[in-house]
């Protein structure tokens, strides 16, 4: 019986102990937990060192503690609509730059622009955010769609200054010579590009999450302000010159040849126009024909006499269509087809010269026309009128002073007596001119401008006589007789070279510069004559 009971002692004994040492284990396992979730909490504010790395603990007599947390994983983080709950750092970033992966583009109907990517600065200063951020508490993140309104903006300029064009009017092209007529360009349609609109559809594409997307960009249409039909209508001459040549062939042939090569010219916007390089190198084999020239004051023939009547007539119809010339030279003798002031003198050996020259500084392209009929030389410039309708441009010129020309110039004439002289070529005084653009308004002088200054050579008196002749015992009479056959010698020499002072002045032309020949090394050019 005692045994009994003893045994029963035992057994409950080591129940109770049993009980007691898995109360220990069990209490022992739960202090462990406690300490491994602080060492893990530690962990993460330290940085989480250990990023995506799952912590596990081990225990005497235990396997490994799956439960431990991972401090690389994302808590309830989200961007936009895309949840990041449990991913890694790296997971994310590669979830989100996915979603919100960029190839926005615009067309113009022609050609396709892909925009430079505007969420990637976002997205990694989102990125960074996340990182750093305490994991334990919710975080919801989203695009700054403001910022990316304004981007889209500015982009959206910069394509308008790629695509936009303005409307082309249409303008004078060029001239058909067998039909006499100008041909105008094809007018066309501009178009600007609705910025407000492409931003508008562009953010509607960005809010709804389509970065991966081709917006059709609309443009407004900018209609011509002038037709091909108008141009022809509004087209006109807007300056005209008119002068009288001579009755000589060979200046007229030369003058013809001039005007041809001018006759047609179209000046672009802002292209200038240059007479040399119009007519070129005014040679005999291009058909020009010998005319007086003067070289150092001498009357010589030279191929080219008389083109600078078709500048000088040019001069005028550029002056009075209302532009102004960017050269003109005057000539070293006053001409007589012009007043005085005038005048334009061009010269040319194929390389360079004195020129007449001036640019077209419309927006709108220019013709030159040039017609000889007759005697009677006409330049025009045909453009859009640069004056009002009541307004008109003219020049005047006034002189300054005359010049006293230089002593006479003896030729020797075997034919005359002992001290008889014969006047070949009268003296011409020169002078000094000053000229001034005239613009009036409904007839009344509105403005006076200066234009420049030129001056003329003046000419000595050519006079032949006979320095080898011997006075003969009659060519000594008395001093009364002398004094009467002085008189008679004198009259009879100006009567006869009357018609030489009329060839002369038609001389006085020739202050152009020669054009088959280069200037002589003393100094003066070879001057057509009658130019």
């Amino acid at each position: 019986m005692n045994r009994s009971r003893a045994r029963a002692i035992r057994r409950k004994y080591q129940r109770r102990t049993r009980v007691t040492v898995q109360k220990a284990w069990i209490l022992s396992a739960l202090a462990a937990a406690v300490i491994i979730y602080g060492a893990a909490a530690r962990i993460r504010e330290r940085g989480r060192e250990a990023k995506g790395a799952q912590v596990s603990i081990e225990t005497p007599g235990s396997t490994e503690m799956t439960g431990a947390l991972d401090s690389g994983r994302l808590g309830n983080v989200s961007v936009g609509n895309i949840k990041l709950d449990g991913l890694t750092m790296e997971q994310a970033a590669s979830k989100i730059r996915e979603a919100y992966r960029w190839d926005m583009k615009v067309r113009d109907g022609e050609e396709s622009i892909a925009l430079e990517d505007l969420t990637g600065p976002q997205l990694d200063k989102i990125l960074e955010t996340i990182e750093h951020a305490d994991r334990d508490k919710p975080q919801s993140y989203e695009l700054d769609y403001d910022r990316l309104e304004q981007a889209f903006a500015g982009q959206a300029a910069e394509l308008a200054q790629k695509w936009d064009r303005g409307a082309a009017d249409s303008q004078m092209e060029s001239f058909d010579k067998d039909a006499k007529t100008y041909r105008y360009t094809q007018e066309q349609y501009g178009r600007s590009l609705k910025q407000e609109q492409l931003v508008e559809e562009l953010m509607e594409a960005a809010r709804k999450g389509e970065f991966r997307t081709e917006i059709q960009a609309a443009f407004d249409s900018i209609a011509p302000k002038r037709t091909a039909a108008q141009a022809r209508d509004q087209y006109k001459v807007i300056g005209t010159f008119t002068t009288t040549t001579t009755d000589n062939k060979n200046r007229n042939q030369n003058i013809r040849l001039a005007s041809d090569a001018i006759d047609g010219v179209v000046l672009k916007p802002g292209e200038e126009f240059s007479f040399n390089l119009a007519t070129g190198n005014r040679t005999s084999e291009k058909g020009y024909q010998p005319a007086g020239a003067y070289r150092n004051g001498v009357l010589i023939e030279e191929p080219g006499g008389g083109v600078c009547q078709v500048s000088t007539t040019l001069y005028h119809a550029i002056i009075n269509s209302g532009y102004k010339t960017t050269e003109r030279n005057f000539h070293s003798f006053a001409p007589s087809y012009i007043d005085r002031g005038q005048d334009a003198m061009v010269s040319f050996d194929g390389y360079a010269g004195p020129d007449l020259k001036f640019v077209n500084t419309q927006d709108t392209a220019i013709g030159l026309r040039a017609s000889f009929d007759g005697k009677q030389l006409k330049l025009s410039i045909v453009g859009l009128p640069l004056l009002e309708e009541n307004e008109r441009i003219s020049m005047r010129s006034e002189k300054v002073r005359d010049l006293e020309p230089p002593e006479p110039v003896y030729e020797e004439n075997p034919e005359l007596a002992y001290g008889e002289e014969k006047i070949v070529e009268q003296a011409q005084p020169g002078s000094v001119w000053k000229s001034y653009r005239i613009l009036t308004k409904d007839g009344q002088v509105e403005e006076e401008t200066f234009l420049y200054t030129s001056t003329y050579k003046a000419k000595p008196a050519k006079i032949q006589h006979n320095s080898a002749a011997l006075p003969s015992a009659g060519d000594q009479p008395q001093a009364d007789a002398g004094e009467n056959n002085q008189e008679g010698q004198t009259a009879g020499t100006t009567e006869g070279t009357a018609g030489d002072a009329g060839t002369a002045g038609d001389a006085g032309t020739a202050g152009e510069a020669g054009t088959a020949g280069d200037a002589e090394p003393a100094g003066e050019a070879i001057i057509p004559f009658g130019s």
